[in-house]
């Protein structure tokens, strides 16, 4: 390891800078709590709901920081103790071929990652969402999420690896169908996802007869937007907050809705949001997103493979016997804190596509104050920042501000 070595240089800053840049942005945010109610949310915001959301808030940011330091406390531990020299020569010995090693090794990274994550899991959720009252999860539940999430991971993550790993062994275009893989694998997930992974972890029940359901078939009709079904999730079995999404394609397009959000908000609200969702789908942001990922990905694949013939990038990281498993893991760990920079610009785009989406929700239902009443709701239930500095919304917003929102809709 060493200053003239570029690899060492280029992950020694960004993981460092990553943490540094993400603490100015938390902090700054966190300087704006205290900013007077905006005008348009005093009809929902009481003072002693300033408050709370003060104190959620600061909870919050007050975890993140404590979890970003660990994580670079780890990671820097791991790298400048020579930890991943020592476990690439330990996933040799096991004897279990190229990618048999090449998947221990990965696992075994795995593995520690969740268990060291486990305490912030804990702490978030009976913690900071418990004192805030959002939490509704039980140990038991919460415990059970974690084994199945581990057990679907090895079920679908290592044979996707295993064939990664065998493609950068055997293949000179490796970088090439690598990226055909993952992009054929995601889409193909899109589709799983909602009919057999999410059943395991919610219950889904078919949305019955009544107003609700006859007000959102009318809307998809009306729009031209095919759905197969709608479904309503026990998301109040995990959490207060609330929640709807489409999944699918085409014809095969469902709407899911948490109870939460059917509970806390009138026919007309939700209707309202439904219609922001159906615009993402009819003014083509779904796929433009979907391109943009693909773009990214592609550039991700084609550093990998200049990465993994680079011995600097082994060397940088105490490693003497490079194999590609450990050079995946080394790149990942240099490429993560810098692909953050596309992130702004993937915000942009999407925030973009949200003031769109809210000009067709209210063109579709006639007004815009069905959709502004339900913004207000969540964010008053969510305990949203109603005042986010502009730098932490360039970093991590992908929704605009609320108070943009309101006001862009206002002049509707």
């Amino acid at each position: 390891m060493s200053l003239s070595n570029p690899w060492f240089v280029v992950a020694l800053v960004g993981i460092v800078g990553w943490f540094h840049l993400k603490l100015v942005a938390d902090f700054l945010n966190l300087s704006r709590l205290g900013n007077d109610v905006p005008e348009v949310m005093k009809d929902v915001v009481t003072p002693e709901d300033r408050e709370r959301t003060i104190a959620y808030q600061s909870s919050v940011a007050r975890l993140d920081v404590v979890e970003d330091g660990l994580t670079l406390a780890v990671t820097l531990g791991l790298w400048w103790s020579g930890a991943f020299g020592w476990l690439d020569a330990r996933a040799a010995s096991v004897g279990w071929g190229t990618i048999g090693n090449g998947l221990w090794l990965m696992g075994v990274l795995f593995a520690g990652s969740s268990v060291l994550g486990l305490p912030m899991d804990l702490w978030r959720t009976f913690g900071v969402e418990t004192e805030f009252g959002f939490n509704n999860t039980s140990l038991r539940t919460f415990l059970m999420d974690r084994l199945k999430g581990l057990i679907l991971a090895a079920l679908l993550g290592l044979p996707l690896l295993a064939l990664l790993l065998w493609l950068f062994e055997h293949s000179p275009l490796a970088a090439l169908w690598s990226w055909l893989l993952v992009s054929v694998w995601g889409l193909l997930m899109t589709w799983l996802a909602p009919r057999f992974i999410m059943p395991l972890f919610h219950k889904f029940e078919p949305m019955p007869e009544g107003e609700l359901r006859d007000a959102i078939l009318k809307l998809a009709e009306r729009l031209k937007f095919p759905v197969a079904d709608i479904s309503v999730i026990d998301g109040s079995r995990r959490s207060t907050k609330a929640n709807a999404f489409f999944v699918g394609f085409g014809k095969t397009r469902r709407i899911a809705l948490f109870d939460t959000l059917i509970q806390g908000h009138t026919t007309d609200e939700i209707v309202a949001v439904l219609a922001h969702e159906i615009g993402h789908a009819k003014l083509g942001h779904v796929p433009r997103q979907i391109i943009l990922g693909l773009v990214l990905s592609g550039i991700m694949f084609a550093l990998l493979h200049v990465g993994l013939h680079d011995q600097r990038l082994f060397s940088a990281f105490g490693v003497a016997h490079p194999s590609v498993a450990v050079g995946m893991v080394l790149f990942m760990i240099v490429y993560s804190p810098w692909s953050r920079l596309f992130d702004p610009l993937v915000s942009l785009l999407s925030r973009r596509h949200e003031f769109e989406a809210d000009r067709f929700a209210a063109e579709s239902v006639g007004s815009a104050a069905p959709l502004v009443s339900a913004l207000k709701k969540l964010s008053h239930d969510h305990l949203a920042h109603l005042t986010p500095h502009p730098f932490y919304v360039w970093l991590h917003y992908s929704h605009p501000p609320l108070t943009e929102r309101l006001s862009a809709m206002e002049k509707l």
